[in-house]
């Protein structure tokens, strides 16, 4: 893996509500165009990034700070069994961005700041801004947003049933349960269709044990559901003042790309496109649909940067 992969500069971690969150960050090369602050998905942790994409932002002249969110990673787990993903309440999750950029990314950030967002932290990173502005934000790069689940209505209806208490709630979710190696076959995968990309993350749970993460909690699915309902609430899209760029993967199975278009319609300035062919995992995908994504980060780019 050491072709591609680029070690931080520096690793630290900040507390806030009684967890340590990790962090990294890594200088540009050569002029400063800004910063590109990264926000993974469910599951996800900053090395993932680090094999590939840290490196091509870096080449591109930005420099890129990234989290682990709280419940995976390195950073903080609220449960004994540190395998089951759980959160209390996805603002909890917006607390901890807003401090992330607050206290680590500006004191030291070049301007100007993008944000460039995967799957559940594109849900996290909207709903922060919508709700309390973009603040040191210049732009955002929303990439398979979870603005909807396959098979959402099912989760709902199960949901419904199962009363909201800790017991039930942090069990884990119907269909998943702990991590198993073995279980992760590449033909059965939902996210890419490149092994090599999909074995960085193999080889990591293999490297750091720590990293790997099982399937989400009832808790997690029900604040989950709660949160996507409260984004797509009315008028609350239409807070974002910020310029946007949205990606849909054409063949996602796992977050329901229907809602997007609908999505993107109420987003004051942002650009929507879909990368046919792609999965979910839109950066860990093969060369040719990955150099469809970069052409549009590059667009937004220029657009923030000016020519």
């Amino acid at each position: 893996m050491a072709d591609t992969y680029v070690e931080a500069d520096r690793y630290g971690f900040f507390e806030r509500a009684g967890a340590r969150l990790r962090f990294a960050s890594w200088r540009q090369l050569g002029a400063t165009r800004g910063t590109v602050v990264l926000l993974p998905g469910r599951g996800e942790f900053i090395e993932k990034y680090a094999m590939e994409v840290v490196g091509e932002l870096r080449a591109r002249g930005w420099a890129v700070m990234a989290m682990d969110w709280r419940g995976q990673g390195l950073s903080d787990r609220p449960l004994v069994d540190r395998g089951k993903g759980h959160i209390d309440n996805f603002t909890t999750y917006m607390a901890d961005l807003r401090a992330f950029v607050d206290e680590v990314v500006v004191p030291g950030a070049p301007r100007p700041i993008v944000a460039l967002c995967h799957s559940m932290g594109a849900h996290i990173a909207m709903r922060e801004v919508a709700e309390n502005g973009s603040g040191p934000i210049s732009a955002a790069v929303f990439v398979s947003p979870m603005t909807g689940l396959r098979r959402e209505a099912m989760l709902r209806s199960v949901l419904m049933l199962m009363p909201e208490v800790p017991a039930v709630d942090e069990r884990y979710l119907f269909g998943t349960g702990p991590f198993i190696l073995l279980a992760r076959e590449f033909h059965s995968n939902f996210v890419t269709h490149d092994e090599r990309r999909y074995r960085f993350t193999d080889e990591w749970f293999a490297a750091d044990p720590r990293l790997t993460l099982g399937g989400p909690t009832l808790g997690w699915g029900r604040q989950a559901a709660r949160s996507m309902t409260a984004a797509l609430a009315p008028g609350y899209l239409e807070r974002i003042d910020l310029p946007l760029l949205l990606v849909t993967a054409g063949e996602d199975r796992l977050v329901d790309s229907r809602t997007h278009g609908p999505v993107a319609a109420r987003l004051r300035r942002s650009e929507h496109f879909t990368v046919a062919g792609a999965r979910h995992e839109i950066m860990m995908e093969t060369d040719d649909l990955r150099a469809l994504f970069w052409e549009g980060f590059d667009r937004l780019a220029r657009g923030v940067l000016g020519p």
